[in-house]
């Protein structure tokens, strides 16, 4: 792929010199919000953890295998569902209006009863391009599709409360989902549904966010429809949403390839490596949610940009590279102690997704300052090129090799590819910014901590001792991290203190002025 130079849009985008005491305030806000969801995350992950083993363990390969492969099928149908218009005014420097909120919300309640209506009809013809799948997998497609009524419900509210940067109430409210999706699952796995908790527990989600955000963020929505706003908003929604569409046909080649062509047992042990081995994008999702609406606010602040994009993927490469030499030291004892021996065919498939996002955490991080900066198209075609990469790698691998470990592979190829990509890309927009210069002492010490881990593989055979070497390993790959990079502490404190700036009122505070709490 040839990268070209820049758009000449790019250079009518505002570049004052400073960074502004409004654009301090608004960081400030923003790094609470990374501590708040941070919290949320430490007791979510706990709930996770302790669910998810109990589900390995009560679940087999194969009704993993069976809901990723009704999820995908939901999936297909509520790809345009959203058309990105909510991330549209999040973009927006100017504060959303009440009739550009009620048009969204007439607009999106629409397309969920006209989806619902198409699942319902045609989830037995969908559902033959699978088939080994069991009787009765129509009902659970067209159960998983009320879900996305409910998801519908509570897109304004949700949309307010990140706009404002609220993610106090945020952090709540997931935490609450978290708990309603995993006590469903848990109470109907333990009575043999099967296949059909992970799908009950989805709709269950679904329905106590809905609910629980319209309570936090009431929104009454007028009797109105301004389809002149609608095509504004509907101008970034379709680029934004357009990547999104060629990501899920990006991650289609695994229910399609590994569902259809290697069976659900290899599909489940699939879904679980990759699982597994992406768990940092737990602390890669939070920074890049708070990073988008944040970098969004600062697109007339460069400098502030800039700063805010290299610290971001800072934050994200330190838990990343020492989970990834943590598994690729302990991942046997990991999986046979926690998961369970059943799991240990996706060990070798593990190591690799380990590795692949390590190698390609940054994509997130980079996109959100794209997309932020004003360039969606940019992103669609590096994420349409990326697809296309991923097709032919996986179409190739899978003709020659049935395993787990080829199909990962396999998919790791176009990860690497599309972020060498991405990061031309980036520095043809931005070619002061450095994203990637401090991750040499995080890389660095993943390699070492990994190769202690594996030494202390043979040990670590039990629960206790597991706990142990994932204690040990951290607290030697943050000594390592401090004592290769002493900077980086000092770095690690700015980006979570407070910006004195951020305490002296803004010059032009006014009734008109972008406040974090919209009013309707």
């Amino acid at each position: 792929m040839t990268m070209k130079a820049p758009d000449p849009e790019a250079s009518e985008q505002p570049q004052p010199e400073e960074s502004t005491p409004e654009s301090a305030g608004i960081r400030r806000r923003a790094r609470l919000g990374v501590v708040l969801l941070g919290a949320r995350a430490v007791l979510q992950q706990l709930t996770i953890l302790v669910a998810n083993v109990y589900l390995a363990r009560t679940l087999t390969p194969a009704d993993y295998g069976i809901f990723a492969i009704v999820q995908f099928a939901m999936s297909l149908f509520t790809l345009f569902g959203d058309a990105g218009l909510g991330t549209a005014l999040i973009q927006k420097h100017e504060r959303p209006e009440r009739r550009e909120l009620s048009t969204i919300f007439w607009f999106q309640l629409g397309i969920a009863i006209a989806i619902l209506t198409v699942v319902y009809a045609s989830a037995p013809f969908v559902l033959l391009l699978w088939d080994d799948l069991p009787d009765g997998s129509v009902w659970l497609l067209r159960g998983l599709a009320l879900g996305f009524l409910f998801t519908m419900l509570r897109a304004v509210p949700m949309l307010l409360l990140e706009r404002s940067l609220r993610y106090g109430w945020i952090a709540t409210l997931e935490f609450l989902g978290t708990m309603a999706f995993y006590g469903t699952a848990v109470v109907m796995a333990s009575r043999g549904a099967g296949a059909t908790s992970l799908v009950s527990a989805s709709v269950a989600q679904a329905a106590a966010l809905a609910v629980a955000a319209n309570l936090v963020q009431p929104f009454l929505p007028a009797l109105a429809f301004d389809r002149e706003r609608l095509g504004k908003l509907v101008r970034f929604g379709v680029a934004f949403q357009g990547k999104h569409a060629i990501g899920f046909v990006n991650h289609a080649v695994v229910p399609l390839f590994a569902g259809a062509r290697l069976g659900k047992t290899v599909l489940g042990h699939i879904q679980f490596a990759q699982q597994i081995g992406y768990f940092p994008s737990l602390p890669v999702g939070i920074i890049s949610r708070v990073t988008f609406p944040l970098l969004s606010r600062l697109q007339r602040d460069r400098p502030a940009f800039v700063a805010e994009v290299e610290r971001a993927v800072l934050f994200c490469g330190v838990p990343t590279f020492w989970f990834a030499g943590l598994v690729c030291g302990l991942g046997p004892s990991i999986v046979s102690v926690i998961y369970s021996d059943k799991w240990m065919p996706a060990v070798p498939a593990l190591y690799v997704y380990a590795l692949t996002f390590a190698a390609g955490f940054y994509f997130t991080i980079l996109g959100s300052a794209v997309d932020a900066f004003g360039r969606p198209q940019l992103m669609l075609r590096l994420t349409a090129f990326a697809t296309v990469v991923n097709w032919a790698c996986v179409a190739v691998v899978t003709s020659v090799g049935r395993s787990p470990l080829v199909f990962a592979l396999g998919y790791a190829v176009h990860v690497a590819v599309g972020n060498v990509a991405l990061l031309v890309a980036f520095k043809g927009l931005l070619p002061e910014a450095r994203p990637l210069a401090r991750l040499w002492a995080p890389a660095l010490s993943a390699v070492v901590v990994g190769g202690l881990a594996r030494a202390a593989l043979p040990w670590s055979a039990s629960p206790l001792r597991l706990t142990a070497c994932v204690l040990g390993s951290a607290i030697a790959f943050a000594g390592m991290v401090l004592a290769l990079d002493r900077s980086l502490w000092a770095a690690l404190k700015a980006g979570i203190g407070r910006d004195k700036a951020a305490e002296a009122p803004p010059e032009h505070a006014s009734a008109n002025s972008d406040d974090p709490a919209v009013e309707l």
